[in-house]
């Protein structure tokens, strides 16, 4: 009996024993179970990070530069110029108000946000000019001033810097002009203001800020009309003033372009500025700190007088304005034609940025025959050439980003919707199955039954369990995926 008992007690140890190591063995499956889905759970979702990647990649590359080539294309010079066949005409590409932004553009502001409004602005420039001068290829290129935004209150190391990154915006091209030299108010200040010491600077690097030059066939005269608006310091108004006297008493039997920052004097209630104008307010007379929007009545006339141009240009206001002023000359009057070019930048309060197209085309004889009939040439046709709208690519930009973020949240969030909703048809569309069998019909039970399953097992499918890890994990690859897009386009290309 004891050993009966024994036995008993035995067994039943043994089969306890034997539970325990069933029970422990189940439940180390389950445990390697919930380990296994919790490593499934984490998954990085490369098609559609590829896919999503190719559309941005698209979506850049069409603002980038499909959108710049159109834009260029519609400034061609065959669309507008009307010169004789197969005459040759002097291009120019006139740049107004470019004012890159330096670190005191926009006080107050975080520097990560400056740094990166820098980035936008320098690459809408950099790209605009590589453009202008690949496709339009002017032969010739003024800028009408303002090159910097502070630059009358940089110190020289400073200055230095921001004249290397203004030349690596817009690299001079070899075999054409490209004249920098006429000064705005923001390089040098303006009238009894200007800093002596900022307009020395400017010329030492620039060159002269009062000269002229003989560009196709036509005399360009670069006036500094903001320090022959000095009447205090005639140390600053000599230079131009002496400049303006000497030419008038010199010989110049080509017809004579003036290029001034500040525009002349006008009567903006009876001298209108035309419908390219984007404001429809009169054209502002005014003055402040270091800026004067025209400059004095007095003076224009005396540059008028002794220029004699048939044509002007000026910046200063930003917008376009196309006017008419009146002048005496030797008991006659006489007209000259005064456009205010647009800034060709980004941030400078307008809609449309541009430049002024000028082609010029002045022979030894005006008269020329075309057909068999006479034919009076004019010697120069302008254009306004619109440089892209800028903050379209930038609206495209953030809405593609709301939609990637969407896209990836619906994929990680709402799984199961995903899949029976775009898994299965990414499926369809991307896969090379092709079989005949697929294209034949199947009862409905099946049909169903087979859906389920290729949705639940489909290579476009996802994991239909919610992790906000593994969303920010798919997030992070895609944006550092797309990132040197960005990186390309505006650093490389």
């Amino acid at each position: 009996m004891a050993y009966r008992n024994r036995s008993k007690s035995v067994l039943s140890k043994q089969s306890k024993k034997s539970d325990d190591k069933a029970h422990y063995k189940s439940h180390s499956k389950k445990k390697s179970k919930s380990k296994s889905k919790s490593k499934k759970k984490l998954r990085i979702y490369w098609r559609y990070i590829s896919i999503i990647w190719v559309l941005w990649l698209g979506l850049v590359y069409y603002y980038e530069s499909m959108v710049v080539k159109r834009a260029m294309k519609k400034c061609q010079w065959s669309s507008w110029e009307n010169w004789p066949e197969g005459a040759e005409s002097h291009k120019v590409g006139l740049f107004a108000d470019p004012q890159i932004m330096d670190d005191y553009s926009y006080p107050g502001r975080p520097l990560i946000v400056n740094y990166f409004t820098r980035v936008l602005l320098d690459h809408y420039h950099k790209r605009n000019w590589k453009y202008v001068q690949y496709y339009l290829d002017p032969d010739s290129n003024f800028f009408l001033g303002d090159l910097f935004d502070g630059g009358r209150e940089w110190d020289d190391e400073y200055w230095i810097k921001e004249y290397t990154r203004f030349n690596n915006i817009f690299p001079k091209k070899p075999l054409r002009r490209t004249v920098m030299s006429l000064p705005g108010n923001h390089d040098i200040g303006f009238g009894d203001t200007v800093v002596e010491s900022s307009l020395q600077r400017f010329s030492s690097y620039f060159g002269e800020t009062s000269t002229s030059l003989e560009v196709g066939n036509h005399t360009f005269v670069l006036l500094d009309t903001i320090s022959l608006s000095d009447k205090k310091n005639p140390s600053v108004s000599r230079i131009p003033m002496e400049f303006l006297d000497n030419f008038s008493m010199g010989s110049h039997p080509q017809p004579k372009i003036l290029l001034t920052h500040v525009p002349l004097y006008r009567n903006a209630e009876q001298q209108t500025c035309g419908e390219l104008r984007e404001s429809k307010k009169p054209f502002p007379i005014q003055s402040g700190e270091q800026y004067q929007t025209v400059i004095d009545s007095e003076i224009s006339q005396q540059i008028l007088t002794a220029v004699q141009p048939e044509l002007l240009f000026s910046g200063d206001d930003h917008d376009y304005c196309r006017i008419s002023h009146s002048y005496p000359f030797h008991g006659e009057t006489k007209i000259a034609e005064e456009i205010t070019v647009k800034s060709c930048a980004m941030n400078m309060g307008i809609n449309r940025p541009a430049i002024q197209l000028l082609s010029l085309y002045n022979p030894s004889d005006l008269k020329t025959v075309n057909a068999g009939e006479e034919y009076e040439s004019k010697t120069y046709q302008t254009e306004l050439c619109y440089m892209p709208d800028p903050y379209k690519a930038i609206r495209m930009y953030l809405y593609g980003l709301l939609w990637s973020l969407f896209f990836v949240l619906y994929m990680n969030f709402l799984p199961k919707s995903f899949n029976s909703h775009v898994a299965t048809r990414m499926d369809r569309l991307l896969s090379h199955s092709g079989s005949v069998n697929a294209a034949l019909p199947l009862p409905a039970s099946v049909s169903k039954s087979k859906s389920k399953k290729s949705s639940a097992h489909s290579k476009y499918s996802v994991n239909e369990t919610r992790s906000t890890k593994q969303f920010l994990v798919n997030v992070g690859i895609l944006l550092a995926s797309v990132m040197p897009i960005f990186i390309y386009f505006y650093s490389i290309v």
